[in-house]
C-alpha cells in the first residue's frame, strides 16, 4: 500500500508538471521588425502584436528580433522561406507583385495616417482581395503613413518650376514619379539614410512625412516644409505571415490573432498622426515655416500629376480590377 500511495503521488505530481507545461507553454512568432525601436511602425507592431497575445489568452507570443534578419527590400522572401515568421513590408519592395494597394501612393489622397490606412483595408477587402496578390503569405493588415510633404534645406518654393534641379530626396515609387514630372535631380535614399543626406547637404530637400523631420533630428537642417491637400504621396504597407506557419496555428490561435488585425491593426497607425502632432510645436521653436503650397503650385502639380491616377486604373484593370470605382470608394473613405 505504501509502494501504491508513492506510485500514486508520483502520477499526481506527473500530472500536475504536465498540466503546468501545457498552461504555460506559448507559440512563438518570430516578428522581423527593420526600423528603429521609436519609429511609428515599431510602436505599431508592438501595441497589436500585445493585443493578440492578450487575446490568445498568451497562446501566442511575438518575439522580436534585436537587429534585422533581412534588408528591407527582401521582407518578402524572408518571409516566405520561414527566417521569420512575419514582417512589415514596404509594398514597393514588391512592385512588381503588388500593384493594387499602390492606389494609396497616389497624391492628393491621404487624409490621416489612421483613416487613410482603413481606407485601404476597406478597399483591398472589397476590390482586390479576390485578385490575390499576396498569394504565398497570408496577409494580416495594411497601412500607410503620414503622407509626404516637400521638406526644403534652403530657399522657399513658391512654383512647381522652382523645384527644377534641385536635388530631392526620393523613396521608391510614385514620390520619385512626382518629382520627375516636377524636374528635379532624383536622390534615392532609404529611409535609414535620409538623416545622413540631408545633414550633410548632399540634397535640397527630402519627400517624406514632416514627422519624420523630427523624428529622425533633422530639424536644425530644414528651413521650409510645404504641404499640398491629400499629400505628395504615402506608402503603402503590409504585414505579412509565413503560410504554412499560419495554417499550422490552432484554431483559436488564429482566430485570437485575426480579431486585432484587419481594421484594428490600421487603426493603430494613429502612430504617425501623433508622431505629427508631437513635432509642431519642436518645429515652431525651431522657426521652421510650415505652410501649405501656394494656389498656383497645387494647380501646376495637379496638372503634373494628372497622368497618374489614370496608370494605375489601367494596371488594375490587368487584374480585373474596377480601378475607377475602388479608386473613388477609397479617396471617399480616406478623404
Amino acid at each position: 500500500m505504501k509502494n501504491l500511495s508513492l506510485m500514486l503521488l508520483g502520477a499526481t505530481a506527473m500530472g500536475l508538471t504536465i498540466s503546468a507545461t501545457e498552461t504555460t507553454a506559448a507559440e512563438t512568432l518570430i516578428y522581423n521588425n527593420f526600423v528603429p525601436p521609436t519609429h511609428p511602425i515599431t510602436l505599431m507592431a508592438k501595441r497589436w502584436s500585445g493585443e493578440a497575445s492578450k487575446a490568445s489568452g498568451g497562446k501566442v507570443k511575438f518575439r522580436f528580433p534585436a537587429k534585422s534578419l533581412a534588408p528591407p527590400p527582401r521582407q518578402w522572401s524572408m518571409v516566405t522561406s520561414g527566417v521569420a515568421d512575419l514582417s512589415m513590408l514596404a509594398n514597393f519592395f514588391e512592385g512588381r507583385r503588388l500593384t493594387l494597394t499602390e492606389l494609396a501612393a497616389l497624391p492628393f489622397g491621404t487624409s490621416t495616417a489612421q483613416k487613410t490606412s482603413v481606407a485601404l483595408w476597406k478597399t483591398y477587402k472589397k476590390y482586390f482581395e479576390s485578385a490575390n496578390e499576396f498569394k504565398g503569405v497570408k496577409l494580416l493588415g495594411l497601412f500607410v503613413h503620414g503622407g509626404g510633404d516637400l521638406n526644403i534645406v534652403r530657399k522657399p518654393i513658391t512654383q512647381a518650376s522652382d523645384l527644377k534641379n534641385l536635388k530631392i530626396r526620393v523613396a521608391r515609387g510614385i514620390s520619385s514619379k512626382g518629382m520627375k514630372a516636377v524636374g528635379a535631380v532624383l536622390v534615392p535614399t532609404p529611409g535609414a539614410k535620409v538623416f545622413q543626406v540631408v545633414s550633410k547637404g548632399i540634397v535640397d530637400g527630402a519627400i517624406l512625412p514632416m514627422s519624420d523631420i523630427h523624428k529622425m533630428k533633422m530639424i536644425p537642417y530644414i528651413k521650409y516644409i510645404y504641404t499640398i491637400p491629400g499629400k505628395f504621396y504615402n506608402t503603402a504597407f503590409s504585414i505579412i505571415l509565413n503560410q504554412k506557419k499560419w495554417d499550422g496555428l490552432s484554431k483559436d490561435i488564429q482566430a485570437a490573432i485575426t480579431s486585432k488585425t484587419g481594421i484594428n491593426l490600421a487603426n493603430h497607425a494613429k502612430a504617425w498622426d501623433d508622431g505629427l502632432t508631437a513635432a509642431l510645436p519642436a518645429f515652431k521653436k525651431a522657426g521652421i515655416k510650415v505652410e501649405q503650397a501656394s494656389p498656383k503650385m497645387i494647380s501646376e502639380l495637379k496638372s503634373k500629376f494628372a497622368s497618374f491616377d489614370a496608370d494605375w486604373i489601367a494596371s488594375a484593370a490587368k487584374k480585373g480590377v474596377d480601378g475607377k470605382a475602388a479608386l473613388a470608394f477609397y479617396r471617399k473613405n480616406a478623404m
